[in-house]
């Protein structure tokens, strides 16, 4: 699958101008064996991992199916080193958010339950504020909560919530700033 040479003597606009005309994509898989070997050293130099690496050359291969009926390219290489390119910087700058949002909500979190009672132990104070988080969640609204709950707890992008719930994105984000903001008006009630 990685890394198949085939000689073609057709250049690279030609094969795209041939995709555009018929929408096969046996011309896009010639382009796909020219390059594959190029975007995976690209990927893997900016995802420092393999098995992702791997991943993200499909996933820009499959992307440029959609994109290129309608984009002109000049020059296929440059336009796919740039895509690319662009395609790792966005991976790694959604972990980076992911892993940012996981530190902020247990630190919010964390706050609520340490100043809860500095005589408990460390167990039971986690215990206490893991059972008052549960109970506020269940006192949201059953938008907020079905999205709070697959956000924080079960761990799932935008893009998995719109799919799961049917809502749109900007509805996803709503619930979930709404339901932080109550949360947080809940837990300091509790107190």
């Amino acid at each position: 699958m990685f890394f198949k040479k085939k000689i073609s003597h057709h250049t690279d606009i030609e094969l795209l101008d041939k995709y555009r005309q018929d929408g096969n994509s046996a011309w896009l898989g010639e382009l796909y064996n020219r390059y594959s070997h190029l975007v995976f050293g690209l990927c893997l130099k900016y995802l420092k991992d393999e098995e992702t690496a791997k991943d993200a050359v499909l996933a820009i291969f499959e992307k440029l199916v959609t994109d290129l009926r309608s984009r002109e390219v000049a020059t296929f290489q440059h336009w796919l080193y740039a895509v690319s390119k662009n395609y790792c910087l966005m991976l790694l700058r959604n972990n980076g958010r992911e892993a940012k949002r996981k530190v902020v909500y247990h630190n919010e979190i964390s706050a609520h339950v340490l100043e809860e009672n500095d005589i408990l132990s460390h167990t039971q104070m986690r215990e206490t504020g893991l059972l008052k988080l549960e109970a506020a969640i269940n006192r949201l609204n059953e938008e907020q909560k079905e999205c709070i709950t697959l956000f924080y707890l079960k761990e799932k992008s935008y893009k998995e919530i719109v799919e799961t719930t049917g809502y749109d994105i900007g509805e996803v984000k709503s619930h979930l700033q709404n339901g932080r903001r109550n949360l947080r008006l809940i837990l300091d009630n509790s107190k």
